[in-house]
């Protein structure tokens, strides 16, 4: 499942868009309004299993309604999305100590070898 991912969120209050790179265990990414994802990732056969710390910067207000702080802050969180849900554009409910999200993770593009 390495590669580039388009993924889309929707919360209480917003929506928003944001890329992911899933790569040899490695996800990274970053969305529009500059919060950055950092964190490890692993599949079976039906699932990818996402541990990711969500770094949000000063003045952010996050999709949830969760207002902006001063400060730049992370929030850890745990992610399973499943592999039809990619190839479907399914949305998927996430749990994030912020609030629910519901996500839609689309493939953009496999790594070139």
């Amino acid at each position: 499942m390495d590669g580039i991912y388009k993924v889309t969120f929707r919360g209480a209050a917003d929506w928003g868009i944001g890329l992911l790179d899933l790569r040899d265990g490695i996800a990274s990414g970053a969305d529009a309004a500059g919060v950055v994802y950092d964190g490890t990732y692993r599949e079976n056969d039906s699932e990818i299993i996402l541990d990711l710390n969500m770094t949000v910067p000063p003045g952010v207000t996050l999709v949830q309604g969760t207002g902006p702080s001063p400060r730049q802050y992370s929030v850890p969180f745990h992610a399973v999305i499943s592999k039809r849900a990619i190839d479907e554009g399914t949305p998927v409910p996430v749990d994030l100590p912020p609030g629910p999200v519901n996500v839609i993770v689309m493939r953009l593009r496999e790594f070139a070898h």
